[in-house]
């Protein structure tokens, strides 16, 4: 890692009708006293006012920072991140969703002054900051996180990605985002990274998520049920059970495959002799 001068923090935005709340994303970016940024936007083709909203943005910074506006069709919130993310050549990279905003102006200079006095780190995660009808609330779940992370993310992904920076590299060296409806976006990613790599957990905040009808997981009861139903998907696929954690490697899987095995092979050769 650089100093942190020379330290550059990739924002990942990405847009698909956006207008409701862009402008207050652009403008928490535009306010930070860290310069040293390069934003990648990425749009599925929005038909309302973002894609002016967005040019505007780039007309007023195209001096001050580096902006890159790319498009790609709408696939999904995974693939648009993995898309993005492509595009970043930043040593750090934070995903700052349309309708969310950073804190303050100091959000990206306290992130990045963590890295630089820890060189080795290769993630960091705060707590979980909403704002309800203007009220903004903080949820200190990484009380939880610094008991054990790897249980406490076993057994839900507690992990707020918009209070969460990386390495670039390490999201597609862990496998970048989930791209199935079937699955929460992020958490394969957390799940894979934790098991080479801790994070420094701290009791802070950097960005507020807003949660509003148009949230994708949060906007009612329903779609809160669908994430949860999401994230045990999820924990599946990973091998991943609460409190055990990653399974696959544990002398109980191995003695259920080989007895699964057995099975399988006796009743082939129940068929053959049938035949």
């Amino acid at each position: 890692m650089r100093n942190n001068k020379n330290t550059t923090i990739s924002i990942v935005t990405c847009t698909l009708n956006s207008e409701k709340y862009l402008k207050g994303a652009l403008e928490s970016i535009e306010n930070q006293t860290y310069k040293n940024i390069e934003h990648i936007i990425n749009d599925s083709f929005s038909t309302d006012t973002t894609l002016e909203i967005i040019q505007e943005y780039i007309e007023r910074n195209k001096d001050k920072f580096n902006i890159k506006f790319i498009q790609s069709e709408p696939k999904g919130v995974g693939n648009a991140l993995n898309v993005a993310t492509r595009e970043a050549t930043g040593d750090l990279i934070h995903y700052l969703h349309s309708d969310d905003y950073y804190l303050n102006k100091y959000s990206l200079e306290k992130a990045t002054s963590r890295f630089n006095e820890n060189p080795d780190l290769v993630w960091l995660t705060g707590n979980f900051l909403i704002e309800v009808r203007g009220k903004r609330i903080a949820i200190p779940q990484t009380y939880l996180l610094r008991v054990n992370p790897e249980k406490a993310l076993s057994v839900m992904n507690i992990i707020s990605h918009e209070n969460t920076f990386m390495k670039r590299e390490a999201v597609q060296t862990y496998g970048g985002f989930n791209e199935s409806i079937n699955d929460v976006v992020e958490y394969s990613l957390w799940l894979n990274l934790i098991k080479d790599h801790k994070p420094l957990i701290v009791n802070d905040e950097f960005t507020v998520f807003i949660i509003h009808n148009g949230s994708k997981s949060t906007g009612n009861l329903l779609k809160f049920s669908k994430a949860l139903l999401r994230a045990f998907h999820t924990q599946r696929k990973e091998m991943i059970f609460p409190l055990l954690g990653y399974y696959a490697d544990k002398s109980f899987y191995k003695l259920y495959r080989q007895i699964i095995k057995k099975v399988v092979k006796f009743e082939s050769l129940l068929d053959i002799e049938d035949l």
